[in-house]
């Protein structure tokens, strides 16, 4: 089965070719570029992919899209991508979260028993999730960092592994917590090939993928804090 997995739920848009069979999943290219354009970047991005690993758009069955949790704009346009592209290629959908994405290459590739998954969520506060043996072992929150919990005794014989550029931004707070790779690690960095190692593969109605906010989107907040918005 041929997958076309996309992200643009962080400040990167990330796409990857990959091929799943009974003996594993295979990526075959993959194209990430930071970029605040996500709508521009996207579809030729998908095009760079599918050139590298040497496919056609019509070859692929499933398009598997990351739902965040991450910036509001970024998620919702690559949702659209997503269904967009499987309207167009009678690809069934997946979805995935930001956070697995992010734990992934630790989880499967380093075979890290303990991973803390950590997205800056602005407003001084980080997306988090636990991860023990590449599966989620606890629920995402949105949490200032000096508020996140220790984790609990049965994982206290591993040594936590904390990636994401909200572990980076919080050094200072969230070392005590676990390891923190160098800021340049590749390990910080949601990529489809994230996406690929961690989904679930299942094919999900359009109607059921959706964005996974956790927190309200921050125009909303704008719209609250403005008393001219308000009936």
């Amino acid at each position: 089965m041929l997958i076309l997995a996309l992200d643009s739920s962080t400040g990167v848009v990330t796409v990857a070719i990959a091929r799943a069979s009974e003996s594993g999943r295979e990526v075959l290219a993959e194209v990430s570029v930071p970029s605040r354009g996500a709508s521009e970047v996207l579809l030729p991005a998908t095009d760079a992919a599918l050139s590298l690993a040497g496919c056609d758009l019509g070859e692929v069955e499933r398009i598997l899209v990351g739902v965040g949790p991450g910036t509001f704009t970024g998620i919702r346009i690559a949702l659209a991508a997503a269904r967009g592209l499987a309207l167009a290629t009678g690809a069934a959908l997946s979805k995935n979260s930001t956070l697995a994405a992010l734990a992934a290459p630790a989880s499967v590739s380093m075979e890290e028993s303990d991973v803390l998954a950590v997205l800056d969520a602005k407003r001084r506060q980080v997306f988090v999730q636990r991860f023990a043996g590449g599966h989620a072992s606890e629920e995402i929150l949105c949490i200032a960092p000096e508020e996140l919990p220790a984790p609990d005794e049965s994982l206290r014989r591993y040594r936590t592994l904390l990636v994401g550029d909200g572990a980076v931004r919080y050094r200072a707070i969230l070392s005590g917590l676990g390891r923190i790779p160098p800021g340049a690690s590749p390990l910080h960095r949601v990529t489809a090939t994230g996406h690929v190692l961690s989904a679930d593969l299942s094919p999900v109605p359009a109607r059921e993928v959706v964005p996974l906010y956790v927190r309200e989107p921050d125009a909303e907040v704008r719209r609250d804090l403005n008393p001219w918005s308000r009936g």
